[in-house]
């Protein structure tokens, strides 16, 4: 529902962009924030909870899932076998919120989500084409991604060389 929301906010955005006309503007900024307002609420009330394609399915299908309600390109490349419940919803909602930060924040055309599983370290890249710039103490999000993968006491890498996209690695150890 999230990336449904914000598709919409961001179709909302280029209607605003098109129109010259002033009421039209106000009305989109005004719709604009409205669903942003329900994202936040969304956001918190989710937080925690388990989509059902998550437990039966696994967190290839559930990333699938989100890249399909984007308004733009999302490579998905999955785990190739299920993982510790945990560690899959940790994945999962690290994915959901970078994500949404690429479609807020990146301006980007297009964006990739990787999981590696190797014996003892499980890897996740989320990448994006878009204006980067950003840094680790970039906001609230950034700091729900680092509380999440912490829990597990794994870490968070990001790369984001201005006008190069930005590259979010997550490592988290595995027995």
């Amino acid at each position: 529902m999230q990336q449904h929301l914000l598709g919409i906010t961001a179709g909302l955005t280029a209607a605003m962009a098109r129109t010259a006309d002033p009421a039209a503007k106000a009305a989109f900024r005004d719709a604009r924030e409205g669903l942003r307002a329900v994202l936040d609420e969304l956001r918190d009330l989710a937080h925690g909870i388990h989509p059902a394609v998550l437990s039966q399915c696994g967190l290839g299908a559930a990333l699938e899932g989100i890249a399909e309600r984007l308004p733009l390109p999302v490579s998905v490349t999955g785990p190739p076998r299920r993982l510790d419940l945990a560690v899959e919803a940790t994945l999962y909602f690290v994915a959901c919120e970078a994500l949404a930060n690429v479609v807020k924040h990146a301006s980007a055309d297009s964006a990739l989500v990787a999981v590696r599983a190797g014996e003892s370290l499980l890897e996740m890249e989320i990448a994006d084409d878009g204006i980067g710039g950003v840094t680790a103490d970039g906001g609230h999000g950034l700091a729900n991604i680092a509380d999440r993968v912490g829990a597990l006491d794994g870490e968070v890498r990001i790369d984001s060389p201005p006008g190069q996209g930005t590259r979010l690695v997550v490592r988290i150890p595995c027995a």
